[in-house]
């Protein structure tokens, strides 16, 4: 037999192998979106679906792979879950400790005080979300603006619109600061824009994308009677305690200066929080010792955390068999660099794709694909593109996922029903503003 021919019947069987694993993993992993998408008709929780796909995707892909290149790739997902669900862990610590001490009813009396409308409150806790992620991250600022919303709204159905709205505001906030979002992080780091020009040409877009979605579900809101409803606020506050919380957020941002993750920074504020609270405790100038950081982490959810391992297990598979690559491929075709528009309609359709794939590696794949000399407004595009887009559906986002796990009224299809239209509607907005900031500018 001819050594071509051979060379040639090999590289057909692997190709044709490779194309049979992708389609099992693509169809594994709708189907498990599906699944999701459905979990109270099958009574089965999601974070137990999210966890089965992604393991099994693992699987799938471990057939007939490297050893070494399969122990590299699962050392470096492991490393990005691990990272992501440390902080998530010791954020929704933080947040539970601050309900705990009383600062969540706190504001809940000061807002009541001032007798303003559904309406009002729903635009004032929504403008809050916006400004909040922009300097703290769309993650933590969901989590915090849920527990608010919990001690403010009676109707459950008002409380289920709040919390979409929370997360569009925060995922659009999040888009227009190099610190709001994981992938702007990526693409302030990566030298494609500065921090003043994400914020200077990123700020009226993105605020489109809140603004918008918001108006529309503006008009979904319930009106509910406050009359005799007053939070007594009961002092004395734990301020102390409280200000080390909020200054944890604060924390995760600051480590960036040095490099480091932000997992470090709220390690680094939950431990000083939980050395305050031992150490009050022992001086007896704190007398419920419910306070202890290791009973408030006994009170997270968990269900949470293992549905974020699950999808990013899920994604990351996607991700180590070239899947996601493919598609930034297909979406930018071989030249994009010749054609500005094909950039435009690229980065367009990569936001739309994120609202189910992680915009992550979406977007280090495009930052690897992209020639140098883009001009940064383009880059500025794809972070509101992969930042507003997850929120068009809930999966789509950190916050989206956060907010279903901490929300039990919040399903995949409450979302879908209630919020993806105006996230959408909101999403095509804040790229027709964006095309319109680029011609003035241009």
């Amino acid at each position: 037999m001819h050594p071509e021919t051979s060379f040639f019947k090999a590289y057909n069987y692997f190709f044709a192998m490779y194309q049979i694993e992708s389609i099992i993993l693509i169809t594994i992993f709708l189907a498990g979106l599906v699944a999701i998408t459905f979990e109270n008709k099958l009574e089965v929780n999601k974070s137990w679906i999210a966890l089965f796909i992604g393991s099994i995707m693992w699987v799938v892909v471990a057939i007939g792979e490297d050893e070494k290149i399969l122990e590299s790739a699962i050392i470096h997902e492991s490393a990005e879950i691990f990272e992501l669900i440390i902080f998530l862990m010791g954020a929704m610590t933080i947040v539970e400790m601050m309900g705990h001490f009383r600062f969540f009813t706190w504001i809940e009396s000061k807002l009541l005080a001032f007798n303003i409308s559904n309406k009002q409150l729903f635009w004032i806790l929504g403008f809050t979300s916006f400004m909040a992620s922009a300097v703290l991250d769309n993650l933590t600022t969901t989590l915090v603006m849920i527990q608010i919303g919990r001690h403010l709204y009676i109707k459950k159905e008002n409380f289920t619109i709040y919390v979409i709205n929370v997360v569009i505001a925060a995922n659009a906030g999040g888009a227009m600061s190099p610190v709001g979002d994981i992938t702007t992080i990526m693409l302030w780091l990566a030298g494609k824009f500065t921090a003043w020009q994400v914020v200077l040409y990123g700020f009226i877009p993105s605020a489109i994308a809140w603004v918008v979605p918001q108006a529309m579900l503006t008009r979904q809101i319930i009106s509910e009677n406050r009359e005799g409803r007053v939070s007594t606020e009961v002092l004395p506050l734990q301020w102390g305690i409280i200000f080390i919380g909020l200054f944890t957020f604060g924390f995760a941002v600051l480590v960036n200066l040095f490099h480091l993750p932000p997992f470090i920074g709220i390690m680094l504020g939950m431990a000083a929080a939980a050395i305050v609270i031992d150490y009050r405790l022992k001086k007896g100038t704190l007398k419920k010792k419910a306070g202890h950081i290791v009973n408030i982490i006994k009170t997270i959810d968990m269900a949470t955390l293992n549905f974020f391992i699950g999808i990013l297990l899920a994604v990351g598979a996607l991700g180590h068999h070239g899947i996601l690559a493919q598609v930034a491929t297909f979406i930018f075709g071989d030249d994009p660099a010749g054609n500005p528009n094909l950039i435009v309609a690229g980065h367009t359709s990569l936001g739309l794709l994120s609202s189910i794939l992680d915009n992550v590696p979406l977007t280090a794949a495009v930052i690897k694909m992209l020639p140098d000399g883009i001009a940064y407004s383009y880059w500025v595009l794809l972070a509101i593109t992969a930042g507003t887009g997850g929120s068009i559906l809930v999966i789509g986002s950190a916050a989206g996922v956060a907010a279903m796990g901490q929300v039990r009224e919040l399903t995949f299809y409450e979302y879908l029903k209630k919020g993806t239209f105006p996230a959408l509607v909101g999403y095509a907005s804040a790229v027709a503003a964006w095309y319109m900031v680029f011609c003035c500018h241009a």
